[in-house]
């Protein structure tokens, strides 16, 4: 009995044993088994950082490089006074063939350039414009990251004012000894940006002595740029009054009287007509045409005579404006004025003319025959040969 009770024993004890070795067994598969997925798990994931952080310096340099490929345009001038929108900029001073999905942020003097607004260079000097190129890159690494990948470029624009200001209404002038003249009169002078300007003369007119005088117009804008001109003013002496004569019944001779009255309308018609004759041996030049001689005479009132602008008829009671002499002899008067000097004028060249509207209280003119067509010339607006004043119907 004894030996087989330890016989049992000892088969227990090996079954024992057996089943620690079968656990030990077991338990070292599966810590080998979990320490293997542990490794293949961070090997994947080692690799998948790494993979991507691959990816990410690909994509990085690929925006680097097409930054890179922006052309930026460096030499410009741009005229004063221009304006450019923030589109402007952009077309102005960047290839836009390579720009892509690029942002850009405009900078002028430190002041950013919205997409609506508009910037005007108004000072001559070199313009520095930051021009701020941006991509936007957007990876995962784990998780999602964006990054801004930005180059930055710096332009310098030169502000030049190559445009001269202008000079208008420079034309010759023509008065009599002892005229008054303004000397600026219808003379402008403005630059397209800077406005109306100062108009500087230089030369002397000596009204009291007949003769011929040059005289310089200048004026200047705001950077330095210049016009000039010149004009001549010619001074004439004052018209000879001749001895006029008359039939005296009472003696069967003639006797000499003084020269018209200029007090009375026939005095001052009088006084007209021979300044009339003058005028015409003075621009009617041999072999001139019949509208060579019309036009000279509508010049020759146009550049003399002032506008009247007071045309009340207690102004005509002291200036006359609406009479020959006040445009022949006064160098002022009103349209009817410069119609009847007009007229007297043709009469002593020996050409046919209308006073068109005379004695009506409103805008009149000359027509004069030219060729057996009856032309129109407006000494007040300096119009000549034309077939329609701009008046009628």
């Amino acid at each position: 009995m004894k030996l087989k009770k330890n016989k049992e024993d000892n088969s227990k004890k090996s079954e024992i044993k057996k089943e620690k070795k079968e656990k030990s067994l077991k338990f070292k598969i599966i810590l080998f088994s979990i320490i293997t997925v542990i490794f293949l798990l961070i090997t994947f994931v080692i690799f998948y950082y790494a993979y991507n952080l691959k990816l990410k310096d690909k994509d990085v340099n690929d925006i680097k490089n097409e930054l890179s490929k922006v052309v930026i345009k460096y030499e410009n001038t741009i005229e004063y006074g221009s304006s450019w929108t923030y589109e402007d900029f952009i077309n102005n001073l960047i290839d836009k063939e390579k720009l892509g999905t690029t942002n850009i942020k405009i900078q002028v003097e430190g002041k950013n350039i919205e997409t609506k607004e508009e910037y005007k260079f108004l000072e001559v000097k070199d313009i520095v414009i930051k021009i701020d190129l941006t991509n936007v890159f957007k990876y995962k690494l784990i998780k999602k990251y964006e990054e801004k990948i930005t180059k930055t470029e710096e332009v310098k624009i030169k502000v030049e004012d190559t445009k001269m200001p202008i000079l208008e209404g420079i034309s010759d002038k023509t008065i009599t000894v002892g005229d008054t003249i303004d000397l600026k009169s219808g003379i402008k002078a403005h630059d397209e940006v800077d406005g109306e300007l100062e108009i500087k003369i230089e030369g002397e007119v000596d009204n009291n002595k007949a003769g011929k005088y040059e005289i310089k117009v200048s004026c200047e804008d705001k950077n330095g740029n210049k016009s000039e001109g010149k004009f001549t003013v010619t001074v004439n002496e004052k018209p000879k009054v001749n001895t006029w004569t008359s039939s005296s019944k009472s003696s069967g001779g003639t006797t000499s009287n003084s020269a018209p009255n200029k007090n009375t309308v026939a005095g001052r018609l009088a006084l007209a007509k021979e300044e009339a004759k003058r005028v015409v041996s003075k621009i009617i030049k041999p072999g001139m045409s019949d509208l060579e001689k019309a036009t000279a005479i509508t010049n020759y009132i146009f550049e003399t005579v002032d506008v009247q602008s007071n045309q009340s008829l207690e102004a005509y009671k002291t200036n006359y404006g609406n009479e020959a002499y006040a445009a022949l002899i006064m160098k002022i008067a009103a349209c009817s004025g410069r119609c009847k000097a007009v007229t007297l004028l043709c009469d002593a060249a020996g050409l046919k003319s209308q006073h068109i509207n005379a004695n009506q209280w409103q805008h009149q003119w000359n027509k004069i025959l030219i060729n057996g067509k009856w032309l129109v010339f407006d000494s007040q607006i300096g119009l000549s040969g034309a077939e329609k004043h701009p008046l009628e119907d």
